[in-house]
């Protein structure tokens, strides 16, 4: 029987990724769980301040701060990335731009991570934008609904007649 996951395991909004970003996916859950330990909890409690979720609208919210804390390990894993790439360029006379254009060129040549993390992270962003179009979407849903529900109101005469 498997454990149940805690909701502040970023792991816990959506089903591991084995496909092209698995790799990407598991190093930025470690980064992630490295820098920022409680970002996934925090995150999602803002957006459901901020959003005041409804019914599915829960668990959109939890997969909109599971994109944002992502994104934010892609920053963090492409900074410890090139940091690494130019620790390993760095030797005598080589200055710190020389360096960092080594690192790129690196990567470029090898295992382009930078690629891969960048693709990720754009599709973090679609996956986010999303989420935000279809809560904007369901509030614009609801207003009108209580719109029509006040406009009928208005309309209707109230009932005058008593029960006794």
């Amino acid at each position: 029987m498997k454990k149940p996951r805690k909701e502040t395991d970023p792991s816990a909004t959506y089903h591991k990724s084995t496909g092209r970003f698995g790799a990407v996916e598991a190093m930025v859950t470690e980064i992630l769980a490295r820098i920022e330990p409680g970002s996934y909890a925090e995150m999602v409690e803002a957006f459901r301040d901020e959003w005041k979720p409804e019914g599915v609208e829960v668990r959109i919210i939890e997969v909109m701060a599971e994109a944002a804390c992502r994104m934010r390990g892609c920053a963090y894993l492409e900074t410890e990335i090139l940091n690494r790439s130019m620790e390993a360029c760095t030797g005598p006379g080589v200055t710190p731009d020389r360096a960092l254009t080594e690192a790129y060129i690196r990567d470029f040549d090898g295992p382009q991570l930078l690629d891969k993390v960048s693709r990720y992270r754009a599709m973090l962003s679609t996956m986010f934008s999303r989420c935000s179009r279809s809560l904007m979407a369901r509030a614009e849903n609801r207003r009108r609904a209580e719109e029509r529900v006040n406009a009928t109101l208005v309309r209707t005469k109230p009932c005058t007649s008593v029960i006794q």
